[in-house]
């Protein structure tokens, strides 16, 4: 790696996935679901938009069962020339699961995303960050390069076993540094939902300290349903210009990071 500064953008497009992995009974509640609905109709468009006026490529993780039933936005989202990581199939945690079950996930999420784009996904972000202890074995074997889960690191890094070099880079995740703990509600009425400018300010003075920190890099996780309404797309935009006044700052998608990872 040079001396740039890192941007990742890993974007879920979970729409009603993320609500069905909580609870299948969610099913049986369509209004519950518009939460995740709104993706689409509403949010997806302007951030892609967005994006391409800051001249951004991110990464987007979308369910098998998001991109099932919406594949004309998931191919949109490639046509713009985002990288498209698997988010699994049904948006549910691996923990939990048998093997098998986990493996049908894992191959099913990249098998749906490989048949709409063409492209094999190499990158991975499981649903809630989780892992079981069988996952390591499932990503080297499904040829997955690139893990976006864990959260004990600043900068990127390779997984390793025995002190022997694995294929595969993880860039690491905080959750200070995505939009759900402070945005997403789902009901819960006692949760606090926080403006826009307190999240703006607590991801700059995150991103500062660690513009300055050897190594490090800056991994922002979004949800389109959670960050796509007008004012938070706003703060966002404003984001986004505050961190291109730095001149070591390069956005790049998940994979073009973890190629540079010895």
């Amino acid at each position: 790696m040079t001396d740039d500064f890192p941007v990742v953008l890993g974007i879920c497009l979970d729409a009603e996935a993320i609500w069905l992995g909580i609870n299948p009974d969610n099913a049986r509640r369509p209004a519950h679901l518009s939460h995740g609905t709104f993706e689409i109709h509403e949010g997806l468009a302007p951030l892609l938009d967005l994006l391409d006026v800051h001249g951004i490529r991110s990464t987007f993780f979308v369910p098998g069962i998001t991109a099932e039933r919406y594949p004309d936005a998931v191919r949109e989202i490639h046509r713009r020339g985002h990288e498209l990581g698997s988010h699994g199939y049904s948006h549910r945690s691996p923990v939990g699961m048998t093997l098998v079950e986990e493996r049908d996930e894992l191959v099913r999420g990249i098998d749906i995303i490989h048949g709409l784009t063409g492209e094999r996904p190499v990158t991975w972000r499981s649903p809630s960050w989780d892992w079981s202890e069988g996952t390591l074995d499932l990503l080297l074997a499904e040829g997955v390069a690139v893990s976006t889960n864990f959260h004990d690191r600043l900068g990127p890094y390779r997984h390793s076993r025995d002190g022997v070099a694995l294929p595969l880079v993880e860039l690491p995740v905080q959750w200070h540094l995505a939009d759900a703990p402070y945005f997403i509600h789902g009901g819960r009425m006692e949760r606090v939902v926080r403006t826009a400018a307190e999240v703006e300010q607590l991801w700059t003075e995150e991103f500062e300290g660690l513009y300055d920190w050897p190594g490090a890099f800056f991994h922002l996780t979004l949800h389109v349903q959670l960050i796509c309404h007008p004012g938070r797309l706003r703060m966002l935009d404003r984001f986004l210009r505050f961190m291109k006044t730095h001149p070591r700052v390069v956005f790049m998608r998940s994979d073009r990071l973890a190629a540079t990872v010895p």
